[in-house]
């Protein structure tokens, strides 16, 4: 009930007016036991028309005024937590995106998945309705001290049965909680299963992955049955339950009443009453324990959200150097992972001037990407440091930074969107004119051209509709369009065809007559032979340093770039 009350308060003002809003509300409910026992009592007995007219018309009047109230009070609850969930939302977004790359990806994707996804469940369970029903709950006093002016021995059976009502609710919901826990695992296991088979028919039919599949699927099918049942069951049992106290309370109320009505203790019109508010009294308790289950799924999303928030954030503030030559250095740089035995780089020490041009080799799992994402301030070195003109890289600001950058991961992927968003990403300002003379000098003027939407085409699942080769020169061509001073290309050229090889080696002289500073991450021969130097993430831990051609030879020949 943590996330109502911080809710309820975060606007002062409006919580008072919420706070007498639900007094008012609770005020005007008691205008039922009210007429019910004034029509009984007053018109029965003296049978006057007008009494009974007036009795009705100010009966409908309280009503109306309490359809008002619950009316201003529900748009008020709305736009509380309407605030509130844009505040989680924003706050989830920025802990997805701004939280250190290194945190963020210790977290397993199906985790950090179904975390995003609970925003939904959260946002539902603390609603404006149920902020009303949690506000109610407590001027439900009113019904009872009510009970209390009319019969007190009624009132005792009431609070009897009310501590009854609570105690097995809150029995049954903490037997669910095991369950319930066991049930979101599972869920998520099975997530992952969907994503797979949604998103990867290629896999699980030219594969067969879907012989391993099935039997996983049915045994979380299965799993997640039994789970549910057993859930099920609890939640039955619980209104059952309800229901059940609710019908022996109301039957027990009218005995007693009856019983007091005979000794003279209670009229016939406060024993119709004493029933309303009794049932008013358990009603609001009852709606209020049907909340716990739905409260503690929520809690758990939101703490899971909160482990999520809690990660150590990107730097908002720092630097820039507009007047950056393009020189870098490491100094006594080293890496590892956590929990990683040996470090992956250790004791680099290399410096390239402005315009250089370096080719990184190395087996599969050497490092060339994790040296990719150092360069592009996504990792931070363990010892050491990366330098721009002397300056260290974790000094700068770094939006600043990836603005400076030309940057192709291993794995290029793309957000649901146009292609052309996608493509503008770095620089939405960029012309359509550009970004196709960027498309056409890497071969891809007959992909666009025979797209029926072009450059509007519709991206979807991350860009996995589009063909590897082409998916990985159109991410080139996203980097391209920063125009940033920095070039790093991690394997650029794998998966593409011998005709995009030759175009990304024209890219790349060209990028070297700009002066571009370029870091290749490649085994490619030709990439190789033409840098300046080589850095071999082979040798370990320490890389081994080549230095090759001079720098008036950096140059990469189109001709040796169509065969690779």
């Amino acid at each position: 009930m943590k996330e109502f009350w911080q809710r309820f308060i975060s606007h002062k003002r409006l919580a008072w007016e919420l706070a007498i809003a639900s007094l008012l509300i609770s005020i005007l409910g008691l205008a039922s036991s009210i007429y019910s026992i004034q029509v009984l009592n007053r018109y029965l007995a003296l049978g006057i028309d007008a009494t009974l007219l007036t009795i009705t018309i100010g009966s409908l009047l309280a009503l109306a005024l309490e359809l008002v109230l619950r009316s201003v009070r529900q748009s008020i609850a709305l736009w509380v937590c309407a605030r509130a969930d844009e505040a989680l939302s924003d706050a989830a977004f920025t802990a997805a995106s701004r939280s250190l790359y290194a945190a963020y990806e210790l977290i397993p994707a199906a985790q950090r998945r179904e975390t995003l996804g609970g925003i939904g469940t959260i946002q539902q369970t603390f609603s404006a309705t149920n902020l009303a029903t949690v506000l109610d709950t407590p001027f439900a006093l009113l019904y009872l001290l009510a009970l209390a002016f009319l019969s007190p021995t009624i009132l005792m059976l009431v609070l009897v049965f009310m501590l009854v009502v609570a105690v097995v609710t809150l029995s049954v919901f903490s037997a669910a909680n095991q369950p319930s826990d066991a049930l979101a695992k599972t869920a998520a296991s099975q997530g992952s299963r969907q994503q797979t088979l949604a998103a990867q028919p290629e896999l699980v039919r030219a594969f067969r992955a879907y012989t391993p599949l099935e039997a996983e699927w049915k045994s979380g099918q299965q799993e997640q049955s039994l789970l549910r049942r057993s859930v099920s069951s609890v939640q039955n049992f619980s209104g059952n339950a309800g229901y059940s106290f609710s019908v022996l309370m109301g039957f027990m109320v009218m005995g007693m009443g009856a019983r007091e009505v005979f000794v003279g203790h209670l009229d016939v019109g406060s024993l119709i009453g004493v029933n309303i508010l009794a049932g008013r009294a358990l009603a609001s308790l009852t709606r209020l324990l049907q909340l716990a289950e739905p409260v503690a799924r929520a809690s758990r999303s939101l703490e899971a959200l909160g482990q999520l928030a809690r990660l150590p954030m990107e730097r908002r503030e720092g630097m820039s150097l507009p007047g950056w030559s393009g020189q870098l250095g490491f100094e006594d740089l080293a890496f590892s992972y956590p929990r990683q035995p040996t470090p992956l780089i250790e004791s680099l020490i290399f410096d390239l001037a402005a315009g250089g041009v370096v080719a990184v080799t190395g087996a599969n799992g050497t490092g060339k990407s994790t040296l990719a994402r150092l360069l592009a301030g996504l990792l931070e070195p363990t010892r050491g440091r990366i330098t721009l003109d002397g300056m260290d890289l974790r000094q700068l600001l770094p939006d600043w930074w990836r603005s400076q950058l030309v940057y192709l991961p291993q794995e290029p992927a793309f957000f649901d969107a146009s292609l052309r968003d996608n493509l503008a990403v770095l620089r939405p300002e960029i012309s359509d004119e550009a970004l196709l003379d960027l498309c056409r000098e890497l071969g891809l003027k007959q992909y666009i051209e025979t797209t029926p939407d072009g450059l509007l085409m519709t991206v979807r699942n991350g860009g996995s509709q589009i063909p590897v080769g082409i998916r990985r020169r159109l991410a080139l061509v996203r980097a391209l369009a920063s125009g940033g001073r920095l070039v790093i290309l991690d394997d650029p050229t794998e998966g593409v065809d011998a005709a995009g090889c030759q175009a990304i080696a024209a890219i790349l002289n060209r990028l070297v007559r700009e002066h571009k500073t370029i870091f290749v991450m490649s085994n490619e021969a030709f990439i190789i032979s033409a840098a300046q130097s080589v850095i071999d993430l082979n040798q370990k831990p320490c890389p081994r340093i080549v230095r090759a051609a001079p720098p008036a030879a950096a140059a990469l020949s189109a001709q040796e770039g169509g065969n690779p």
